[in-house]
């Protein structure tokens, strides 16, 4: 398939509730971009296992935000 109906960037906590919402009638074709390999970590899958690979750099690039006036000069 070369075309589609939407292109979803990343499957976090919105992309994908979004994919799934846009695909369940079947009416639109949907491309969902993720970064990296397949999560196969086990603490991914477990809840609270998940804390455990804050500091896996596999999992968490430790990506910072340039810091914010908002938020009182902090990077998050």
């Amino acid at each position: 398939m070369d075309e589609f109906d939407f292109v979803v960037v990343g499957a976090g906590s919105s992309g994908g509730p979004i994919v799934d919402r846009l695909t369940a009638g079947g009416r639109y074709s949907v491309l969902l971009i993720e970064a990296g390999p397949e999560a196969t970590n086990p603490w991914i899958g477990i809840p609270l296992g998940f804390g455990k690979t804050f500091l896996n750099s596999p999992v968490n690039r430790k990506v910072w935000t340039p810091p914010a006036s908002t938020l009182r000069g902090r990077p998050i």
